[in-house]
């Protein structure tokens, strides 16, 4: 069985909402589909970034990438990825263009052996906690009735994306955490806003609310910075959510000790390939790894498989509100009653496409197909 053909087109959704500020208007999906020469297909979907085409990517996958996988067994997954990524560090081919291809291939490989990426893994949990994360609110009225409503659905964790003003973000810290009181898990993420002077500071008022993790609060070039603010703060500090090199980037800081805690996810860190090894370089230094969101719904998917695939993975990030990132599919991941997500059975990622909904939302002539030349 060989990869014969890959296929892109680019369908349109409007913006999500922790974007929508920024890059208002729609934003454009990549969908990849990798199909052997028997029939089977894998999917995937990258979302392009900064208000830009898709258009980028999708050349990319079938201009850059694909002559590195047309023609391979989709499960010599490691020597594929070995392939594209080295093209990835001078610029050649965005991070986004190879996630899309491992986890397609990793969607397909589940399809040939009939089980779920879950269980190509390992399958060392069938569930994980999530917590919902917020976009970028305009007061603290609303930060605390969002949380207030997130825990009423079962959410146990929420995230807050703050105002980025350390007076008004302490304000905001101390107001959701009266609301929801002492039982709810809180996060902050200040997404590199921060200096280390203030970083401090916030640093300890989260401390005394008892916030489970400071994220990001710093610029990611501040190696240094992170290692000074882990050894000042008790309060974990998380991070390397988006820094280029993804798993050797991520090596970078912990061989600087400058995080307790590593984002991950399939976008960012070049696939389920990519992510599940940045999980293991974490498990072996004694690292928790927790998820932010993968950029699209059928990634997230893949966020869930490879996380309950980890040994050192607890919480999986799900943005709120959640209709405004759930497009494209038959059905969404769902919170059980003890605010935890499951895995679906099917094999690959077990997520069927609505191709209804990506048909009257493609972008006209964006359709692109490579074969393999045999």
């Amino acid at each position: 069985m060989r990869v014969s053909r890959i296929q892109t087109l680019c369908f349109e959704q409007p913006a999500v909402p922790i974007h929508a500020k920024r890059f208002p208007g729609q934003q454009e999906i990549v969908l990849t589909s990798v199909q052997t020469d028997d029939g089977l297909t894998g999917f995937s979907m990258a979302r392009a970034h900064g208000g830009q085409s898709g258009a980028g990517i999708s050349q990319a996958i079938v201009q850059s990438l694909a002559p590195r996988v047309l023609g391979q067994s989709p499960l010599h997954r490691e020597r594929i990825w070995q392939a594209m990524v080295e093209l990835e560090p001078a610029g050649y081919v965005p991070v986004f263009a190879i996630s899309a291809l491992d986890v397609a291939l990793w969607d397909l490989a589940g399809k040939m052996l009939g089980v779920s990426i879950c269980h190509l893994l390992g399958a060392r949990r069938d569930s994980i906690r999530a917590y919902a994360s917020s976009a970028a609110l305009e007061s603290i009225a609303d930060y605390v009735h969002e949380a207030e409503q997130c825990v009423a659905l079962g959410y146990r964790g929420y995230k807050l994306h703050p105002f980025n003003d350390p007076v008004r973000d302490i304000a905001l810290c101390r107001a959701v955490r009266r609301a929801v009181g002492p039982d709810i898990t809180l996060m902050l993420d200040v997404a590199k806003s921060y200096d280390r002077m203030v970083a401090v500071r916030v640093g300890r008022v989260l401390e005394e609310l008892g916030f489970a993790w400071f994220e990001e609060p710093l610029p990611q070039h501040d190696i240094e910075g992170y290692a000074q603010l882990r050894r000042t703060l008790e309060i974990p500090i998380i991070g390397a959510e988006t820094v280029p090199g993804h798993v050797a980037a991520t090596a970078n800081y912990l061989r600087a000790n400058a995080l307790d805690m590593v984002l991950c996810d399939v976008y960012w860190k070049a696939g389920v390939t990519g992510m599940h090894k940045t999980a293991a370089l974490c498990e072996a230094m004694g690292i928790q790894v927790a998820s932010h969101h993968a950029a699209s719904p059928l990634m997230n998917w893949a966020n869930l498989q490879v996380l309950c695939g980890a040994t050192n993975a607890d919480w999986m990030e799900v943005l709120v509100p959640e209709a405004g990132y759930n497009f494209a599919l038959q059905s969404y991941p769902a919170l059980d009653a003890s605010g935890r997500l499951h895995p679906p059975a099917g094999p690959g990622l077990g997520a069927a496409l609505d191709w209804d909904y990506i048909r009257a939302h493609t972008v006209p002539g964006s359709e692109l197909t490579v074969d393999w030349a045999r």
